[in-house]
């Protein structure tokens, strides 16, 4: 392949301010919508999941920047610090072990009261275009609630579209976990924020990390180490991770759907400051 894109978690606001860097480069001359393949993780899902159906990217930051009043949007109680901290004191508790840590988490996720599954999929089920597997190449990561393994579910394997994207973004505690066939997963997410080692070998892989580089999240927070992968690999790597503006944007909770609009602008705006450097790689 000549070019990927790989799109992290981040909540509502990463969403936004996702669509916000893609529109961004898009205006600099770089459409990410041209990647031969996308990974996505969690809110990455739904932004890779909407640019591989060929919703135009231009359309999507639209939307972000001015929602429609009927929106299916939930807001969630959430603080990423405190979810870093909780994580650092699991891996603490179980000796750094990341399985075990994981398995924990998944018997969290199945433990936790939130909203019905039925309306967290009605939730995702609106974001996305289309119900069905787009043709373009997408790869999607969830975890196993019981065995803290991976999966990655694409157009092969079977398995129905909108949930495998709700269970990409299903973060533990906040969203139910989902169902599929003999299995429950949740988000992506407790696996990597980014998951990029997972992305197909390519001449370039573009990272839109809405989490940075997360580093104060032993459970989740493998970005430099998977960077470090591909470059072994031999790709090239290009990297954007939100500046302080982007920060301030989406703030602690980037579950609350009112950072969307602020998120999307900042990722416009940070867009164009890296654009030069982007698209010399990208066009290669």
């Amino acid at each position: 392949m000549n070019r990927v894109v790989v799109l992290g978690g981040g909540g509502v606001a990463g969403i936004a301010w996702a669509t916000g860097i893609a529109a961004g480069l898009l205006r600099a001359g770089v459409d990410i919508g041209e990647a031969d393949a996308f990974v996505g993780t969690s809110a990455g899902s739904v932004v890779g999941a909407q640019i591989a159906s060929g919703v135009p990217i231009e359309a999507l930051v639209a939307q972000q920047l001015a929602p429609r009043g009927d929106s299916r949007e939930q807001a969630r109680p959430y603080s990423q610090a405190e979810a870093d901290a909780s994580n650092r004191r699991l891996m603490d508790k179980v000796g750094g072990d990341l399985d075990v840590a994981r398995r924990r988490i998944g018997a969290f996720a199945l433990r936790s009261e939130t909203v019905p599954l039925y309306v967290r999929r009605e939730i995702v089920a609106a974001r996305l275009p289309r119900t069905t597997w787009p043709e373009r190449t997408l790869r999607v990561v969830a975890v196993d609630t019981e065995t803290g393994a991976h999966v990655v579910f694409d157009a092969e394997s079977g398995v129905d579209f909108v949930d495998a994207i709700a269970a990409s973004c299903a973060v533990p505690g906040a969203w139910p976990a989902v169902p599929i066939g003999s299995r429950v997963y949740m988000d992506g997410g407790i696996r990597s924020l980014t998951n990029a080692d997972l992305a197909p070998a390519a001449r370039h892989v573009l990272v839109i990390a809405p989490l940075g580089y997360a580093d104060g999240n032993p459970v989740s927070g493998h970005l430099r180490a998977e960077v470090g992968m591909l470059c072994a690999r031999g790709a090239s790597v290009s990297l954007v991770v939100p500046d302080a503006a982007s920060l301030d944007a989406m703030t602690d909770n980037v579950l609350d759907p009112s950072r969307c609009v602020p998120s999307a602008r900042a990722g416009l705006a940070q867009a164009a400051r890296m654009a030069t450097e982007i698209a010399a790689a990208w066009h290669g």
